[in-house]
């Protein structure tokens, strides 16, 4: 019996099927068709799905380190004199950054949907592929954010951006995950994260490398766009405005007030079509199976709220810490995530109660309390918090993939070479009459 993987888990995981659609039309009219031309011309039979994955992840990976060079306290290359005026560009982060960042994403959105189609060619699909695929998608989230505030050169002051900025992609990763564990079916609506998502961040970057990252600080969609907007709506939009203007951004007032900035605006509609997404998707659920499944959505939710909690009381934390900050709020986010998606393969219960968000409940709550305040005590506590929270992940990860390809009799990397694995029996009378037989 595994750490994760125990006896009942190992039967359900023999006869789990992956099942789910991808209702993007860019998806089946353009990237569909050019994941199939790659691993039909350029894919040999004997390379492995899950090394397509982590091929794709290793991309991120390195434009994630790049971009981490240029730009360590995420801030990125734009000096403004007060609220997004007179925005210069230092030239701090290297432009070719940007487009470094933007060819990383396509190609690791092509590779990421090679795998599924390389694992049908050879015959090779198995949960393992489909954790260690979804896995990495997770993974990518927060990172892929992350380079998003550098390429729109969104600093420490609003608490409020960095934490949708790293919401509006993992809610709906996680809501469509959730949804999945009680359907069985992942399915991705017609304009999804994994599609459309990733062009858009991708074309962000691209933005950034031709225009530089102060084009995001500049008021020109907000200009183009209002005026478009009837007078009778533009009447209560613009009052609106000003007050998402001054939530988003403290520095922003009625007085000074010129609409919403580029990247305001951006991520005000990130923001609205992620929480548009978990709130149908949660009604589709408790539609068909009541209330109960809302409780799953804790680990989640939890980690929102004290994400927000320590971020608008710790804002000095947030100042000499952010990418750090932004990097424990992905690790927590992978593994509540990633929990979700192994008990939806086992069908197990969901631990709601997640080891690695412990600390987070105990930090929130001593901010709340005043006995935590901003200072070198609250930025160590933070470190060693990622600290730990990095390698029990990297453990946590190590340990379920060699947990479950023992319990498959296959590889991670391979799907040329057979594998025997022993079969452990209860007792000497049951091994003597199957022969010892190993499979």
């Amino acid at each position: 019996m595994g750490l994760f993987i125990d006896a009942k888990a190992t039967a359900t995981l023999k006869g789990y099927k992956y099942s789910g659609s991808d209702l993007s039309l860019t998806y089946k009219y353009i990237l569909s068709p050019l994941a199939q031309k790659c691993v039909d011309l350029f894919t040999p039979r004997s390379v492995a799905p899950n090394t397509i994955t982590l091929t794709g992840f290793l991309l991120i990976i390195i434009a994630y380190i790049i971009m981490w060079f240029y730009a360590p306290d995420v801030a990125g290359s734009v000096l403004c004199k007060t609220n997004h005026d007179d925005c210069v560009e230092t030239g701090s982060v290297p432009r070719w950054v940007f487009l470094a960042n933007a060819v990383a994403l396509l190609v690791y959105q092509t590779l990421d949907n090679m795998d599924g189609k390389q694992a049908r060619r050879t015959g090779s699909s198995s949960p393992l592929g489909m954790l260690f695929d979804h896995g990495c998608d997770a993974l990518n989230s927060p990172l892929s954010s992350i380079n998003w505030c550098v390429a729109m050169s969104i600093n420490h002051t609003t608490p409020l951006v960095i934490f949708w900025t790293l919401a509006a992609s993992a809610i709906p990763f996680y809501i469509s995950t959730w949804e999945e564990y009680y359907t069985g079916s992942l399915i991705l609506p017609i304009i999804n994260g994994p599609s459309e998502g990733l062009i858009l961040a991708a074309s962000l970057s691209g933005i950034s490398f031709v225009h530089g990252p102060q084009v995001w600080h500049s008021y020109s969609f907000w200009d183009w766009a209002f005026p478009m907007i009837p007078a009778q709506a533009a009447e209560y939009i613009e009052p609106a405005s000003v007050y998402l203007a001054s939530w988003l951004n403290p520095l922003s007032t009625p007085s000074n007030f010129k609409g919403l900035c580029n990247y305001e605006l951006l991520i005000s509609l990130a923001a609205a079509c992620a929480i548009q997404e978990m709130t149908l998707k949660s009604i589709s659920v408790v539609h068909k199976y009541g209330f109960s499944p809302l409780l799953n959505l804790f680990p989640f939710l939890s980690l929102c709220i004290t994400s927000l909690i320590v971020g608008t009381n710790l804002p000095g934390v947030l100042e000499s810490n952010l990418r750090s900050c932004m990097a424990l709020f992905g690790l927590i986010f992978v593994d509540a995530v990633t929990a979700l998606m192994l008990a939806h393969m086992t069908d197990k219960e969901l631990n709601k109660i997640r080891l690695i968000q412990i600390p987070s409940y105990v930090i929130a709550a001593r901010v709340l309390l005043g006995s935590l305040k901003d200072g070198e005590q609250a930025s160590l506590t933070v470190l060693v918090y990622l600290s730990a929270a990095a390698t029990f992940t990297l453990f946590r990860f190590t340990i379920i993939i060699a947990e479950i390809t023992e319990c498959l009799g296959i590889w991670c990397f391979d799907i040329t070479t057979p594998r025997t694995t022993t079969v452990t029996y209860t007792s000497t009378e049951e091994a003597s009459k199957n022969g010892k037989k190993r499979r």
